[in-house]
Formats: structure tokens, C-alpha cells, sequence
């Protein structure tokens, strides 16, 4: 799917979003790289020393910032 394909997709996402990632992620960024501002409702929780996978390398704070999210 090409950029512009995918950006009018998320831009169909209707209900509030996290977007998750890891300072020493790969994929970077969402807010930088453009991926939150094509979700209407996106809020975008950056972790410190983490990788892709955020609940494997920052588990307590990872799960504080989701029940805070899902408690909204």
C-alpha cells in the first residue's frame, strides 16, 4: 500500500487511538514521521529506553499509560 493509500485509510479511524513507541524503535516517531496526524483522535506516548516492543522493554509505565488512556 502506498503512503497516500495509507494515509487515507487511518484517516477513516473514528475512535480515540494510542499510538506507542519506543525511542530506540526503528519505525521512530508517529507525531515526526506523520503517522498521528492522519488519525483524528491519536495521542501518541513516547518511552524512554525502549524498542519496538514497548511492553517488553518498559512494562510497568507501558501498562500505566494504556489503563490511563482506556480509563478516558
Amino acid at each position: 500500500m502506498d503512503k497516500d493509500s495509507r494515509a487515507r485509510l487511518w484517516q477513516r479511524i473514528t475512535c480515540p487511538t494510542l499510538l506507542v513507541h519506543g525511542s530506540e524503535s526503528w519505525h521512530g516517531d508517529p507525531r515526526e514521521d506523520g503517522r498521528a496526524e492522519n488519525i483524528p483522535q491519536a495521542q501518541v506516548a513516547g518511552f524512554s529506553d525502549a524498542g519496538h516492543w514497548v511492553h517488553h522493554d518498559q512494562l510497568d509505565g507501558f501498562l500505566e499509560r494504556t489503563k490511563a488512556f482506556l480509563a478516558d
